[in-house]
């Protein structure tokens, strides 16, 4: 009976595997074949897709009770509804991009801009790395591909996805230009890589952590849009226990062109402890993120259950509020 079960169970993990797979190969497929068209083509379909995806309900529920959650006060359903209609596009124009970042960067002049290179100078002449807080706004994808172009490598901690063929797809994607990319299970359950994420920081690396997507009750509580929220606080106790200076760099589009705001360091000093450390710097992230998502809301990944952990907007999430 025992072996029976085995036997069973490595069917299942066997079918599992190969549906990863076929999906991997599906998802390889369509974007090597999305890669053969013109820019302006590429745009454009995948300008349908993300009309298509919304009109068929895909996180549509979600989008609109993040949207509810952070502008109820401030914003009309209508004015709430366009936000949601141009955040869809948006996402669509930057997969674009994205598959089309080679052809892109030959355009980089013209297509990017950088503001606070010396905030990266100054970590890159003193040696002492930097942690650069990120999050999904604008096409973050796209500004890493073009920091490396202008030879200013950086390291991203990535988490990984279920499907081991997608999560190595989308790995790859980061690397694509010179990156690297350090994979984790997670930022507060996974020794090794957090050995590795702070190996990095120590050897003058410019390390990259997109943290704004909720962490639940292990994380460390902030706010966002006069909401609590919960943040993974590992990478940042990485780096104040190693002295490193813990920066911002959010991407948005702005004038046509993707720009790339790298932050002053965020100053902690005042901290009587490492936990508080985590918050004074978690806070001013939460601070500076909230900043540019109100200049360019539809750039923002509503896409994401980002208060999950307060009862009523989870109901919402889950179509009973």
């Amino acid at each position: 009976m025992e072996r029976q079960e085995k036997r069973l169970g490595a069917v299942r993990i066997s079918r599992a595997k190969a549906g990863q797979f076929l999906s991997w190969i599906v998802m390889k497929g369509f974007i090597g074949t999305m890669s053969l068209l013109p820019i302006p083509v590429l745009s454009a379909v995948f300008g349908k897709v993300a009309t298509a995806v919304r009109l068929l309900g895909i996180r549509r529920r979600v989008v609109r009770a993040n949207l509810r959650a952070a502008f109820g006060n401030e914003l009309g359903e209508r004015e709430q509804e366009e936000i949601e209609r141009n955040c869809y596009a948006e996402y669509g124009r930057i997969v674009a991009e994205v598959i089309a970042s080679d052809r892109l960067l030959r355009e980089k002049e013209e297509k990017f801009e950088l503001v606070g290179r010396p905030v990266l100078e100054e970590a890159i002449r003193s040696g002492k790395g930097l942690l650069l807080l990120s999050g999904h706004i604008g096409n973050f994808v796209a500004g890493a591909h073009y920091m490396r172009s202008v030879g200013i490598p950086m390291t991203f901690i990535a988490k990984r996805v279920a499907n081991e063929y997608v999560d190595r797809e989308i790995k790859e994607i980061y690397a694509r230009h010179g990156n690297t990319v350090i994979s984790v299970r997670g930022f507060r359950n996974d020794p090794e890589a957090g050995a590795k994420v702070f190996r990095a920081m120590k050897q003058g690396n410019l390390v990259v952590a997109l943290v704004d997507q909720n962490a639940g009750p292990e994380g460390t509580q902030t706010t966002f849009f006069g909401l609590p929220t919960f943040l993974p606080g590992g990478p940042v106790a990485l780096a104040c226990r190693g002295g490193i200076p813990v920066a911002t760099a959010l991407v948005t589009r702005e004038g046509g062109r993707i720009r790339i705001d790298f932050q002053p360091p965020i100053d902690y000093s005042s901290a009587a402890s490492l936990g508080e450390t985590v918050s004074i710097v978690l806070d001013e992230y939460s601070r500076r993120l909230e900043e540019k998502v109100r200049k360019c809301p539809e750039q923002y990944f509503w896409f994401h259950k980002k208060w999950k952990a307060l009862p009523e907007i989870r109901a919402q999430y889950e179509g009973r509020g």
